[in-house]
């Protein structure tokens, strides 16, 4: 591995969406990595190959914006077949909120889309007992607060994973897959108060068309707590430190 790492960020993402390049530098930011470090394939561009991916030390699957795992488009479908192609080329990687569902279906789990259990923002998380021994997830402290912004949850994980983080509105909060360094999670670990705020301000009209709950929601945003130790899973990560 080169002394400063390379990542790639899968977008999945409309092509101008600027919630791409936000996401990217959150990545970035979070795993102490330049900008220029993580490099972005948009999957409306296609399939990457597998010597394309395999060059990177690193390969993130973010969240969605404007789209669910369910919705029956191409790209997103194609997106989902990557994670699982990723975990045949052991490439080392993490998928959060859409990446984690996406995984998780791929694989076999249940997903489901409940407005009534959206959370947004810093959300009380606690690890489970093999949370606590995972080589990543052990960063974090037993109960910590993770930066969320979904309506879509794992409701069953698949076979084959190994569930790290619980969580009491949507359970399911993290697991890794067995066998293979590919690490997943609800909650964004590129993400802070800051950001997630900026990312609702963007995608505010999909979360709330009352004007009076979307400016509660911002307050409830800028004020959440968020615990630092997350962006150290993707530093980590990058670094094959597990």
């Amino acid at each position: 591995m080169s002394t400063q790492p390379r990542a790639l960020l899968v977008s999945l993402r409309d092509p101008h969406d600027p919630m791409a390049a936000q996401g990217r530098d959150c990545f970035a930011a979070r795993s102490n990595l330049p900008s220029d470090r993580v490099d972005i394939h948009p999957m409306v561009e296609g399939m990457p190959d597998r010597s394309k991916v395999s060059a990177y030390d690193a390969v993130f699957f973010g969240g969605s914006g404007a789209y669910s795992v369910l919705d029956d488009v191409a790209w997103i479908k194609q997106g989902i077949e990557l994670c699982l192609r990723v975990v045949d080329w052991r490439v080392p990687a993490w998928a959060s909120c859409f990446g984690f569902q996406g995984l998780a279906l791929a694989m076999g789990g249940e997903i489901v889309k409940d407005d009534a259990r959206t959370e947004l923002g810093a959300t009380p998380l606690e690890l489970t007992d093999a949370g606590a021994a995972d080589p990543l997830f052990r960063l974090l402290p037993r109960q910590f607060f993770g930066q969320e912004g979904h309506h879509d949850h794992v409701e069953s994980v698949p076979k084959g994973v190994t569930l790290l983080a619980t969580g009491k509105v949507s359970r399911n909060q993290g697991f890794r897959v067995d066998g293979a360094p590919f690490w997943a999670s609800q909650f964004h670990p590129e993400l802070t108060s800051e950001t997630t705020t900026e990312r609702f301000r963007y995608y505010m009209a999909h979360y709330s068309s009352d004007p009076v709950q979307a400016e509660k929601t911002l307050r409830h945003l800028e004020s959440g707590r968020c615990s630092p130790e997350c962006g150290d899973l993707l530093v980590k990560l990058v670094r094959h430190e597990f």
